[in-house]
């Protein structure tokens, strides 16, 4: 029998590793199908999250137990401490961390930094010469084609380059024709117009044909298909809508999957599966206290600008205590929610504002469809869960929303908190505009969570936890369940930088569900391919009696 060979896969734009994720834990007959071969990240955090997770891959692929230097690494709630012991990490495993760095390669695809020639090379290294079958991922950066970002630009222009970038990702199709390959963009790719065409009209057209963009590639043909419809009849049908797939919030993406000429099996389409809540995957986390940061004292006019004066405040538990006990009596005064006062009186949190790491057990029910996807029990806590600094004056708007969405079942617009309280209105001009009117945004726990964006490292406005008594938004550890990460996945960096990686992956068990839907299609292929040898020695046998006869 002919040894298992696992299926190169080549992750462009890979942010943190949430497609490569989902491909490298496909397994078939309990082996390993996929080997990330080579990862490519510009950002020099999310690179060094790349590369220590391939580090912690190839051990698990080859069998081995994961060193406890691993786990030491992601129990140490300093950052300053937790670098030291990655180095310390990769010395006592240098040829393993060897592999990883090969594999994790911090580049910026398009720049000229890094010349075509250059990443040519990387590709074909990392393929080797036998690789007749590949898989490419990647999503090239999407910040153009979003809604939002073209808001606020008034459009795509033809002059911003990531608009273009995806045509390095055509153009590695095209010079190494890769069996299959999945591309993942937003939502707004397909209503974003260049010169009044649309975008995804010549996307498609270009990875059709990649050869009419790339002339002397040479490059083979391939078909698009839906991961969602077999029958294409509009450009929606290429949408996935994420909640349909047992993912925990409402991502909606834009993902192909093309197939080269010569492999003559039509993928299937994904399997919807049941609803998974916010409250399933992120209510059994230790739960914390927001943390104070600055009070809003006035505002004035200097200089014909708005100049809005803070007072610093010292976190504390106390006076966080006292603070919200204010908070909490006010908006009961009117009690319009339908709650009794005592419900609210015990405050204190063992945990405070959380840390890097919690030591903790029962973070998500056994019996949750996704517990052995998230959970390792030899972490032996939680990771990434600390909660952010708010303003004093949001975390009153906090605490008023979720007592809102726990007696009303949905998030209170700007025109609910004027309506109970003035004071309520942040000092800004958009606030009484109806343009921002659900700038604070409460997760529900009954239902899937919103998109988790990169947005969500700037504040957290529109990710507030749905408990009253915390009072804040979402840690980085939430939002990672949120995207289904693996709870033994540490993302590198400060706060801001883990939020801004979460926010810009793909959901790594979405991700899977895709690779087992191309790992069909490889054995499909092989089964047809062992077909047409043996109707080939068939034919020949027949050939041979014929000439013999």
């Amino acid at each position: 029998m002919e040894e298992f060979k696992s299926i190169p896969v080549i992750d462009l734009f890979a942010g943190p590793g949430g497609l490569g994720e989902g491909f490298s834990s496909v397994k078939s007959n309990d082996k390993y199908f996929f080997d990330i071969k080579l990862s490519i990240e510009k950002d020099p955090i999310a690179h060094e999250t790349l590369k220590l997770r391939s580090f912690y891959r190839k051990f698990l692929h080859k069998g081995l137990e994961i060193p406890e230097e691993y786990y030491d690494l992601l129990r140490e709630p300093s950052l300053k401490k937790r670098e030291k012991l990655l180095k310390s990490l990769y010395a006592q495993y240098p040829e393993v961390a060897k592999e990883a760095d090969v594999e994790a390669r911090k580049i910026e695809l398009g720049s000229d930094n890094y010349p075509a020639l250059y990443v040519d090379a990387r590709i074909k290294n990392a393929l080797g010469e036998e690789n007749k079958h590949w898989v490419l991922i990647g999503g090239p950066p999407c910040q153009a084609f979003s809604l939002v970002g073209r808001s606020r630009v008034g459009g795509v222009h033809e002059t911003d380059h990531r608009v273009y970038l995806y045509k390095e990702y055509l153009r590695i199709i095209a010079n190494h024709h890769p069996s299959v390959f999945i591309m993942e963009n937003v939502k707004g790719l397909l209503s974003a117009q260049v010169n009044g065409e649309k975008v995804f009209d010549w996307m498609l057209r270009d990875l059709q044909n990649p050869a009419s963009v790339f002339k002397n590639s040479k490059s083979p043909k391939y078909t698009i298909y839906s991961l969602a419809k077999t029958d294409i009849k509009d450009h929606k049908d290429y949408l996935i809508k994420a909640e349909k797939y047992s993912i925990p919030q409402k991502r909606h993406r834009v993902i192909l999957i093309g197939v080269r000429e010569d492999v003559n099996v039509q993928p299937e389409v994904l399997k919807e599966g049941g609803k998974v809540t916010l409250e399933s995957v992120i209510g059994s986390l230790p739960a914390l206290r927001s943390a104070l940061s600055r009070d809003f004292i006035k505002s004035e006019i200097v200089e014909g600008r708005k100049k809005r004066i803070y007072e610093k405040l010292e976190d504390s538990e106390t006076l966080w205590n006292e603070k919200v006990r204010a908070f909490r009596n006010q908006l009961l005064t009117k009690n319009e929610f339908g709650v009794k006062k005592e419900l609210y009186e015990n405050m204190l949190f063992e945990n405070g504002i959380g840390a890097e790491f919690i030591e903790c057990a029962n973070t998500i029910a056994q019996d949750h469809p996704l517990y052995k996807w998230y959970s390792d029990p030899k972490l032996g806590g939680v990771i990434n869960h600390e909660s952010r600094s708010h303003l004093l004056q949001d975390i009153k708007r906090y605490l008023f929303a979720s007592m809102y969405s726990k007696h009303n079942n949905k998030f209170p617009r700007m025109a609910d908190y004027a309506k109970y309280d003035q004071e309520l209105l942040p000092d800004h001009e958009s606030a009484s505009t109806g343009k921002f009117a659900d700038r604070f945004r409460v997760q529900l726990p009954d239902d899937t969570a919103t998109t988790v964006t990169s947005h969500i490292s700037k504040d957290g406005h529109y990710f507030i936890h749905y408990d009253p008594k915390q009072c804040r938004s979402l840690t980085v550890r939430e939002a990672a369940r949120i995207q289904t990460f693996p709870d033994n996945y540490l993302f590198w960096g400060g706060r801001t930088s883990q939020f801004h990686q979460v926010g810009n992956a793909v959901p790594p068990y979405l991700a899977k569900q895709i690779g087992d839907i191309v790992r069909d299609l490889f054995l499909k292929m092989e089964d047809q391919e062992i077909n047409e040898q043996g109707d080939a020695q068939e034919q020949l046998k027949g050939e041979l009696v014929i000439e013999h006869s």
